[in-house]
């Protein structure tokens, strides 16, 4: 399983980055926001470890950006905001788990078990539809691939998400599509790559 850890605390960071492999995870991490927006679109995680008081873009506006192309990968955050209405935001904003500071170490590593747990059984359940076919296009979600004339597509992350939606019949955010320009400019490239 592979792990974003976006913590801003360097000891912190390189103490859960630790544990993590030590337990058998692969983990990047990084301690800011801005980083983080950019590994998440260029890289595939199984889960991201996401603190909310960031430099650059803060943790609740990465969660946001970050559920508008991939509502799939779970996201655990790691904050000192320990208040109900924190949490909720949290929650709401499409974070799956809230853990506050301080935390044991022992306790995130059983949540992250949870939730490997929680993803083999949504990945066993839906192994049945795990490929997407129409005309000369398939899209085989469990392998992470899509085709054309059998000939694999070369998608960045974000362009393999946004095929997967579109062909899942996910609605978009009109909200999103009419003011992003990284909306635009992703489509734009998925539309070349499907000619």
């Amino acid at each position: 399983m592979r792990l974003l850890v976006v913590e801003d605390e360097k000891s912190l960071r390189d103490d859960i980055t630790k544990k993590l492999r030590l337990d058998g995870y692969e983990a990047d991490a990084c301690g800011d926001g801005n980083e983080a927006r950019e590994l998440l679109a260029v890289e595939r995680y199984d889960l991201v470890l996401l603190d909310i008081n960031l430099p650059g873009a803060d943790g609740m506006t990465i969660l946001r950006e970050f559920r508008t192309v991939n509502y799939e990968t779970p996201v655990l955050i790691l904050s000192a905001r320990s208040e109900i209405t924190d949490k909720v935001e949290g929650l709401d904003a499409g974070a799956n788990d809230y853990l506050t500071k301080p935390f044991s170490v022992e306790e995130l590593l059983a949540r992250l078990r949870v939730t490997a747990r929680r993803l083999a059984m949504m990945q066993a359940n839906n192994a049945n539809e795990s490929v997407f076919r129409n005309g000369k296009l398939r899209v085989d979600y469990a392998a992470g691939s899509a085709y054309m004339d059998e000939e694999e597509l070369h998608l960045t992350p974000i362009e393999y998400k946004l095929l997967c939606l579109l062909s899942q019949n996910v609605p978009i955010s009109q909200k999103y599509r009419k003011s992003s320009d990284t909306y635009l400019y992703y489509t734009k490239n998925l539309g070349q790559e499907l000619g």
